[in-house]
């Protein structure tokens, strides 16, 4: 292992902590465009002057979309015990979350959990919380739905509802 690594469960990341919040948030949006375009559709970064950080092309029409990243896992308080959550602030941007977005600045939003590489997709106009918290994939709920998880919410699923 290098000196910055750390060993971990299989399939997650050690994001460094030296890792500036900029660098962070570019990794993000790059994890976005890999995962559009092995989809199969023609992705990309936009200006940094853009209200959005991705376009993507689908069949001619262009969507543009707010990438949201978190490092790790939290540890969310729930009614019986805390649930280990990922959480994203939606209505805020630039740092220490000074500005806020404008209504109809993107169409989407994608979500991306750094250490597990893993991306969910929301609608921007279905977003009604300042936050939200998802799990991982594929984790367990209590009462057996899905729909906190970040797998349930994938690109074809968020498009459909635009």
């Amino acid at each position: 292992m290098g000196p910055r690594e750390t060993e971990v469960p299989f399939g997650a990341v050690v994001i460094s902590y030296n890792a500036n919040d900029l660098s962070v948030g570019l990794a993000a949006e790059y994890i976005v465009c890999a995962d559009l375009i092995l989809l199969g559709y023609r992705a990309f970064l936009s200006p940094q002057n853009c209200p959005y950080d991705v376009v993507v092309d689908i069949g001619g029409r262009l969507l543009r979309i707010q990438v949201k990243s978190t490092r790790r896992k939290r540890p969310i308080p729930q009614r019986i015990a805390a649930t280990d959550s990922y959480l994203f602030f939606t209505k805020r941007a630039g740092k220490g979350g000074k500005r806020h977005y404008k209504k109809n600045a993107f169409d989407l939003y994608a979500f991306v959990a750094l250490d597990i590489r893993a991306v969910a997709y929301w609608p921007a106009k279905a977003m009604i919380n300042h936050q939200i918290h998802l799990r991982a994939p594929g984790s367990k709920v209590s009462n057996g739905r899905r729909h906190q998880n970040m797998d349930h919410y994938t690109f074809k699923r968020a498009v459909q509802k635009l």
